[in-house]
């Protein structure tokens, strides 16, 4: 004989209902932060490649290399590559246009590819790779969004490395007050 009652009764449906509205409660709290976190690597990492080109094509190409910054909120930032020259001390990432005498004509870098993203304000926004042996005057670039930070920072040298900013404190150089560091990244010296 077949049963034809077969079906779940409005309790249970219910009672499944809140099952999945609990464990969808919980998991969008940490979906946002696992994106905040991929936005801020991810715009960390693209600098950090970036820089290791801009010090690879100052080499290669025996000119000096230009790395200018235009810092902002929110994605309002960007940066660029250009090659200096006597004329040109900086370069302008936020030209459309590659025929103007300020153009990043190497590469330029929009924030706004990574949303909530801020970049932080840097005491030298302009610097350049000397194509002798590839140095830059050490320096760096923080990022952060509402719960993580992350600092690009480059030495004397011209090495470049992803670190985590030091503790709270309102320079530059510094984890914005309640943020933390990306899991897995080492804390800046």
């Amino acid at each position: 004989m077949i049963d034809v009652d077969k079906g779940f009764s409005l309790t249970e449906l219910l009672v499944v209902i809140g099952i999945a509205g609990v464990i969808t409660g919980m998991a969008v709290p940490a979906f946002g932060q696992m994106i905040q976190r991929n936005h801020i690597k991810s715009a960390a990492l693209s600098l950090q490649a970036d820089l290791q080109l801009a010090r690879t094509l100052a080499i290669k190409q025996s000119q000096n290399i230009l790395v200018s910054r235009t810092t902002g909120n929110a994605g309002a930032w960007c940066y660029g590559l250009a090659v200096k020259t006597s004329a040109k001390t900086r370069c302008d990432c936020n030209q459309s246009t590659t025929d103007v005498a300020d153009d990043c004509e190497i590469k330029s870098t929009l924030g706004a590819s990574y949303s909530g993203v801020d970049m932080l304000t840097a005491t030298v926004n302009n610097n350049s790779f000397d194509f002798r042996r590839g140095t830059i005057s050490a320096n760096g670039v923080t990022f952060a969004t509402d719960d993580y930070a992350a600092r690009v920072v480059f030495s004397d040298a011209g090495r470049v490395r992803l670190c985590t900013p030091p503790v709270e404190g309102t320079g530059s150089t510094n984890r914005p007050v309640g943020t933390i560091g990306l899991p897995a990244i080492p804390d800046c010296p």
